[in-house]
């Protein structure tokens, strides 16, 4: 495993799961009682009780579509969220989710208890929690030279005022006060954006609006 800087301000851990066992429930006493802050089960997620929680997925007894959907309401949300995958398989679809920027880490179904309690520990301290065999295969997959122009790609006025406002770290609400539209309408244009720049989320057309010489 391999920790590198993420974000600071995690307080807490939410364990979402929904297996509603004595293992679950054991498993929330012994973050508790390792770690020495409340780790609560969850059965779903709403930003008024995870914006400032480390939120802990339990894999087991959803598919990956689930989780992508699940993963994709995490990372739209306004609050930014740190989530990490628990119960994950090896070489299996749950490893393609690290490519959401709200994933910092993955435990896989075998972790053992001490292995658990320090990757919580360094997610907490704001830091990543990473195989380095996924870590090598991230990079190896996502370095490549900065484009400098994208001449070929059309971008009507709105389009390039919500790229920039983007760039600047504005969430969705920040948008919709800025350009007085609805969050609906936001969310329209950024699904547009992001099919006509080549991008799949909001950290990717960050960067893709920074390798522009203007916009």
């Amino acid at each position: 495993m391999t920790a590198t800087s993420a974000r600071p301000d995690v307080k807490g851990i939410s364990l979402y799961s929904l297996n509603n066992s004595l293992q679950t429930g054991l498993l929330a006493s012994l973050i508790t009682d390792k770690i020495g802050i409340n780790c609560a089960i969850i059965t779903h997620v709403a930003p008024d009780t995870t914006a400032d929680h480390l939120l802990l997925i339990d894999c087991h007894g959803l598919d990956v579509d689930d989780l992508r959907e699940l993963i994709n309401e995490i990372h739209s949300h306004d609050q930014p969220l740190t989530a990490a995958l628990l119960n994950a398989q090896y070489n299996s679809d749950h490893e393609t989710l690290l490519d959401w920027p709200c994933i910092s880490g993955l435990f896989f179904t075998d972790t053992d208890q001490e292995q658990l309690i320090r990757g919580l520990e360094c997610l907490l301290r704001g830091e990543y929690w990473v195989p380095r065999r996924l870590l090598h295969h991230f990079l190896e997959k996502n370095r490549r030279a900065p484009s400098i122009r994208h001449t070929d790609i059309k971008l009507t006025k709105r389009e390039r005022q919500i790229l920039r406002l983007i760039k600047n770290g504005a969430t969705n609400l920040d948008i919709s006060a800025a350009l007085e539209v609805s969050e609906h309408t936001v969310k329209s244009h950024l699904y547009n954006v992001y099919k006509k720049i080549g991008v799949r989320n909001r950290l990717e057309a960050s960067n893709w609006v920074r390798d522009m010489e203007d916009l």
